[in-house]
């Protein structure tokens, strides 16, 4: 009789160390599972899974776990295309103060593509409350694709980057460039610079004159058909010429005064400033002509 009380109360004495060993790490678990280490709640919960509604705080555990996990990997994943798409703003916003372009327009494109891809931007969103809402939050976050507007950035980048490079060459370029560089245009056959002595203009190295004057003959032209004997001589109407400016603003000015005749009996031919230097084309060449030997001249004057 002794003997069965005995055991009775040793069940009953491990029994109450086993519930309360379970009661205490349920409280565990439920002050871990309020914090927010759902981890570290689940382990404990696993192990008194058949204890009160551990089965419950179990998958509400679960649930919240995978969704900051997901949750997680997102905003790395988003924080990283972040920094490269604000690296590529950052660098692009920087070019469109580096320098003068051949194109003015093109800064305008790169701002635009800028603003394009500061809109794009998806920020990162604060951690939700349940896993529903993280789980949306991960979603949105996943869905963030810069594909195309990088592209446009890097397009529209490279386009500026090439035409201040492009304005660089012809920028009061020095003599001996602009005649190498009229030596690769198809359709030229002379090429001559004036000197102080010989400039028919007497403006070479004056203020507000040009610091070069390279005159070119055309094989469209007949020779024999214009005044002159020597190349010089004979200047723009042989051809065309070149006139080389300290400023832009120097070329315009030469510009404005050329297109005053423009249309009259004094016309001196077609006429565009690139960058500081003044290209002319020969008057006694066709319209077409003009513009084709004009486009050539410029492309060769501003090949990288």
């Amino acid at each position: 009789m002794k003997k069965g009380i005995f055991t009775l109360a040793l069940v009953m004495a491990v029994a109450l160390s086993v519930t309360g060993c379970k009661s205490t790490d349920y409280k565990d678990a439920v002050a871990l599972e309020e914090q927010g280490d759902y981890s570290g709640a689940l382990e404990l919960f696993d192990g008194i899974s058949d204890y009160k509604d551990s089965a419950d705080h179990i998958a509400y555990c679960t649930d919240m776990n995978d969704a900051i996990k997901a949750y997680d990997n997102t905003k790395d994943n988003l924080e990283g295309l972040n920094n490269e798409l604000q690296t590529k703003i950052d660098d692009a916003t920087t070019l469109t103060t580096s320098g003068t372009p051949l194109d003015e327009t093109l800064i305008t494109s790169l701002e635009t593509s800028i603003s394009e891809a500061k809109a794009a931007k998806v920020e990162v969103i604060d951690l939700p409350e349940t896993a529903d809402e993280i789980n949306k939050a991960a979603e949105t976050m996943d869905a963030a694709d810069y594909t195309e507007v990088l592209v446009n950035l890097e397009t529209a980048y490279e386009a500026l980057d090439v035409s201040i490079q492009q304005y660089a060459l012809v920028d009061n370029p020095t003599e001996g460039f602009v005649i190498d560089r009229l030596g690769k245009v198809e359709g030229i056959v002379d090429i001559s610079a004036v000197t102080e002595d010989n400039d028919p203009n007497g403006h070479l190295n004056k203020a507000g004159g040009y610091t070069a004057q390279i005159y070119f003959s055309s094989d469209k032209i007949n020779q024999s058909s214009v005044y002159g004997t020597t190349l010089i001589e004979k200047g723009t109407e042989a051809g065309g010429s070149i006139e080389v400016y300290k400023t832009a603003e120097e070329a315009q000015a030469r510009e404005t005064y050329l297109a005053a005749f423009d249309g009259g009996i004094f016309a001196s031919g077609s006429h565009k400033i690139v960058g500081t230097c003044l290209v002319r084309t020969s008057d006694k060449l066709t319209a077409s002509q003009q513009t084709e030997f004009e486009a050539a001249i410029i492309e060769a004057l501003t090949a990288l």
